[in-house]
């Protein structure tokens, strides 16, 4: 999850973004926020009705769960400062 968080993650964004106008802030933010848990969801059914051995789903089911649940935890605690913050510096500048 680690990994996930401070480094899949932002660098998938900072890719996606690339040579967009969105302000380095925004993207930091997107990169922490980056897209919840339904995006996981959505690729792990996906794998699961295309065959994937049941072995492994079960795997890959315990993985997303708990990557899913680590992001709501960590997420939902940042959250509020995090913008608070973010819109704060906006108000000043």
């Amino acid at each position: 999850c680690v990994l996930l968080f401070v480094f899949i993650r932002p660098v998938a964004v900072a890719l996606g973004l690339i040579g967009s106008r969105t302000p380095r802030t925004q993207i930091r933010l997107l990169a922490w926020f980056g897209i919840r848990g339904l995006g996981s969801l959505y690729y792990l059914m996906y794998a699961i009705n295309n065959g994937l051995p049941d072995k492994v789903a079960g795997e890959f089911i315990n993985v997303v769960f708990g990557a899913i649940a680590t992001s709501i935890v960590v997420h939902g605690i940042s959250a509020t400062p995090l913008m608070d913050r973010y819109y704060g510096r906006r108000r000043v500048k």
